[in-house]
C-alpha cells in the first residue's frame, strides 16, 4: 500500500505518483492489489514455430563457421544442414497436420527419401538409398495408411487419396531400377507390389466407399 505525499490519500495498488494530484508516494507496506488480473502467458504456436525456426537456421550457421574455421574436417556441415532441413520441413508438416496422420505419412515418404538421397550423394554415392531405403518407405508408408484405415475407419474417404497416391508412387522404385539409378531388383518389385496391394485391399474391402471418394475427387 502506499500514500500520497501530496493530498494524503491511501492506494490500494502500487502507483508511484498518486492519480488525484500527481504527486510522488511513498511506500507505507509491501501488499498491494492488482489493477488487472494476472494472467499466465502460454506459448503460441506461431511463437514456437518461430522459435523452432531461429535455432535451425543458428545450427546451420554454426556448422558453417565450424567448417569454414576447419576447413579439412570434410562435408559433414553438408549433411548436419540437410538433417536440419528435414527436422525443420517435418516439423512445420506435423504442426500444420496434427489432424491428418495420412499427409504426415506421405510428406515423411517424400523428406526422408530426399534425405536420404542427398546424405548418399554427399557420402560417395553407393546408392544404398536408392536400393533399399525408397523403396521400404514405400512399402511402409502404403502398410501405414491401412493401419490409419482399420485404427479410424471413420475417416476412410480422408485416406483414400493418400493411398492411391502412394500406389502409384509403388512405380517410382521400379522405374529407378528400369532406368539404372538403382541396381537392386526385388526390393523395387516389392515395394511396388506392397503398395499396389494395400491399395487393392481397400478397393475389395470397401469398394463402394472407395468408388464413391474417387468420383468426387476427380469428378467423374
Amino acid at each position: 500500500m502506499r500514500c500520497c505525499k501530496g493530498c494524503g490519500v491511501k492506494l490500494a495498488n502500487d502507483l508511484c505518483y498518486c492519480p488525484l494530484c500527481d504527486m510522488e508516494t511513498v511506500k507505507l507496506d509491501d501488499s498491494f492489489e492488482e489493477d488487472y488480473p494476472y494472467i499466465k502467458k502460454r506459448i503460441t504456436r506461431r511463437l514456437f514455430i518461430k522459435s523452432v525456426t531461429f535455432s535451425a537456421l543458428a545450427a546451420v550457421l554454426i556448422s558453417f563457421i565450424i567448417e569454414h574455421l576447419l576447413p579439412e574436417s570434410g562435408n559433414w556441415y553438408l549433411i548436419v544442414t540437410a538433417c536440419l532441413i528435414y527436422g525443420w520441413l517435418s516439423f512445420l508438416t506435423v504442426m500444420y497436420n496434427l489432424r491428418d496422420p495420412g499427409g504426415i505419412v506421405f510428406s515423411q515418404l517424400i523428406l526422408v527419401s530426399l534425405l536420404t538421397s542427398v546424405i548418399d550423394r554427399l557420402c560417395g554415392w553407393l546408392r544404398w538409398s536408392l536400393n533399399y531405403v525408397v523403396p521400404g518407405l514405400v512399402a511402409a508408408a502404403a502398410i501405414a495408411i491401412v493401419l490409419c484405415i482399420s485404427i479410424r475407419p471413420d475417416r476412410f474417404r480422408t485416406y483414400t487419396i493418400y493411398q492411391m497416391v502412394i500406389a502409384i508412387a509403388g512405380a517410382v522404385p521400379v522405374a529407378l531400377w528400369f532406368w539404372g539409378l538403382s541396381e537392386i531388383e526385388w526390393t523395387a518389385v516389392a515395394a511396388a507390389t506392397v503398395a499396389v496391394f494395400c491399395f487393392a485391399l481397400i478397393l475389395v474391402f470397401s469398394h463402394r466407399h472407395t468408388k464413391s471418394e474417387l468420383k468426387k475427387r476427380f469428378h467423374i
